[in-house]
């Protein structure tokens, strides 16, 4: 090889590892800026790329034309262009468990990944938003549109150098449909149906980052179908930013603070919104319970009723009437005065007494609200929890979810599912465990805990 291959050689190898610590740099302000999660999977691979980089550098004889050619660049750069133009990114490269079609057979969160699953690159809008970066240029996609659903790092990118193959003959019509690339927008799709947020289905973006509007015929005639299937195709070019894509999707959404409009309240999300400690936060000495001392000393940090306000303010509040009955039991032994004029202003017309005034000094900083009362609906799912699960397990003594899980979560948090209505909870371990135990979706808003705490809170 001439020393003018060499130099040239070395010269591209520098220019790689100048574009991998550049990324690599971006990517540490997004984190600080906003966390994101998974981001360590993407700069992991970075950094692997960099590092042996740096030592073909350390040792110039050893660099190869295929060190330049292979590089895992082409995948890797296109998905930092799709983070770059979007402002609300939220995890990157997670994995996601597909169910199967009417689904009727329990599966754990790692069974079903394990028994199939996408790989989502990227996660924007707070979920409403599954970006699929495809690296490929038009040529390359062309060719090698029937081994997209392979390993997506490795074979998602294809370099300009690659050979046109114009011979390659074009699926008859009945073949053209079982593509494995709409195979995997189906699974994307029936993934983004059952991992709903707030009962929103996610919308499906498969960024092409490579190919530009009508380069291609065949390659025209897929993104059309993808569209038809319900995928938005974006195509990168300059005046179209992968954002204008989906954002449309989103209008009248709230995707900094989503729910539904109607919301399911946990008995604990009722003992912070009536908390004496909530509304007139005290020392943690001044407190006589120590589980109590511990939440004054966080409200003192971190007030709950400012987060709580922005959850339920302008939303219909409703309780099921199991909660219902087990709040009333406790408010009666353990409330103290304003806490229970607290309770009764809340569930006013369950009680009868609907033309109770609002006093605004009581209730601090929150506006007027109401709870109603509703007929427990659990569903059926949410009860099999409590089953053993289909083989014999050690784990939560047999059941398909942890131990602490009972009867009453089932029937609280299953209304919320069958009324399709956001549940407000402070039970810190009950959105992951429910993850965990393979119910799909994003249904619980976790907040603050606050407990009765005027009879424990010392007089003065």
């Amino acid at each position: 090889m001439s020393n003018s291959q060499d130099e040239s050689l070395i010269s591209a190898i520098k220019t790689l590892h100048d574009r991998y610590s550049f990324i690599l740099e971006k990517c540490q302000q997004w984190n600080k800026q906003s966390p994101i999660l998974g981001l360590y999977r993407y700069t992991n691979s970075l950094l692997a790329e960099k590092h042996f980089i740096e030592k073909l550098l350390q040792e110039p004889t050893l660099i190869k034309k295929e060190h330049v050619q292979s590089t895992n660049l082409g995948y890797l750069e296109p998905v930092y262009e799709a983070l770059e133009s979007i402002e609300c990114k939220n995890e990157v490269m997670k994995i996601i468990g597909v169910p199967l079609p009417n689904q009727d057979m329990w599966l754990s969160q790692v069974a079903l990944i394990k028994r199939k699953s996408i790989k989502v690159d990227i996660i924007a809008q707070n979920g409403l938003v599954w970006v699929k970066v495809i690296a490929r240029n038009a040529k390359a996609f062309r060719h090698e549109v029937m081994g997209l659903e392979q390993k997506e790092e490795d074979n998602d990118y294809c370099s300009d150098d690659d050979d046109d193959d114009d011979d390659i003959k074009e699926p008859s019509a009945s073949d053209f449909d079982s593509l494995p690339i709409f195979n995997k927008a189906r699974d994307y799709l029936m993934a983004a149906r059952a991992y709903h947020v707030h009962y929103h289905t996610p919308v499906v973006v498969f960024a092409f980052m490579r190919i530009r509007p009508q380069e291609d015929v065949f390659v025209q005639r897929i993104m059309d179908r993808l569209t038809e299937m319900g995928i938005i195709v974006h195509l990168q070019t300059p005046d179209n930013d992968l954002q204008g894509a989906y954002m449309p999707l989103l209008k009248g959404i709230d995707v900094t603070n989503l729910s539904t409009e109607k919301l399911n309240l946990d008995v604990s999300s009722i003992f912070a919104l009536i908390s004496e400690l909530s509304h007139h936060p005290c020392s943690p000495d001044d407190i006589s319970a120590i589980p109590i001392k511990v939440q004054a000393e966080r409200e003192a940090s971190v007030r709950c009723l400012p987060q709580l306000k922005r959850i339920v303010e302008g939303k219909e509040l409703y309780m099921v009437q199991t909660a219902y009955d087990r709040l009333k039991s406790i408010i009666d032994i353990v409330g103290g005065p304003n806490e229970i004029a607290r309770f009764q202003y809340l569930f006013r017309h369950s009680l009868g007494h609907p033309e109770t005034p609002f006093d605004q000094d009581l209730w601090s900083m929150l506006p007027s609200l109401e709870v109603h009362v509703i007929q427990d609906a659990p569903s059926t799912e949410f009860f099999q929890l409590l089953e053993p699960p289909p083989q014999k397990s050690k784990l939560n003594n047999g059941r398909k979810i942890r131990t602490r899980f009972s009867e009453f979560h089932a029937i609280v948090f299953g209304s919320g599912h069958y009324y399709q209505m956001t549940t407000l909870t402070a039970i810190q371990w009950m959105e992951k465990a429910l993850t965990d135990a393979g119910v799909l979706g994003t249904f619980i808003i976790c907040h603050e805990p606050r407990s009765l705490a005027e009879q424990k809170m010392v007089k003065k």
